[in-house]
């Protein structure tokens, strides 16, 4: 082989390998959104005498909280957090109020946490497992939680009715 074969192999093996390693950091460098959604959860007084800063911080009352999280490598912009609701089309939402203030979530940044009131959502007692939350990112992508276990015991508005 001559000089310029080796050459044209060499170039022909960086060009091929430099394209897979930019299409592995592309698919590695996504945003990627784990959401959760827990109900009963109690509220508590880390100090007596302390003020009430938020709502969600009445120990007396069990709430359901939302918390979104980034795994991934890049930066998401949250615009709007709601549970989605079974049944319908358009499929009915409730829209979380403090998740349309919107705030950014970079990688390793604390996840987001998401009070919600659960004593509104008794009317939606008999399909409480297919409620998810869902969280809707400054590009439009939706990102959803996943669907609630079988043997997960139901929450406390749901065994209401």
């Amino acid at each position: 082989m001559k000089p310029i074969d080796w050459a044209a192999l060499t170039g022909m093996v960086t060009g091929v390998s430099a394209i897979t390693l930019s299409i592995a950091n592309y698919l590695r460098d996504r945003p990627c959104v784990k959401l959760t959604l827990q109900w009963d959860q109690y509220a508590v007084q880390l100090f007596q005498g302390e003020p009430m800063l938020h709502p969600f911080d009445d120990p007396k009352k069990l709430w359901g909280l939302v918390t979104v999280t980034n795994t991934g490598r890049r930066p998401i912009y949250v615009s709007h957090v709601c549970l989605r609701l079974p049944g319908g089309k358009p499929r009915p939402s409730l829209v979380l109020r403090d998740g349309l203030r919107g705030q950014q979530l970079g990688e390793g940044d604390p996840p987001l946490g998401y009070p919600i009131e659960q004593a509104d959502l008794v009317k939606h007692a008999k399909y409480w497992r297919k409620i998810r939350a869902e969280v809707i990112d400054s590009t439009g992508k939706r990102w959803r939680s996943k669907a609630t276990r079988r043997w997960v015991a139901p929450p406390s508005w749901a065994k209401a009715e």
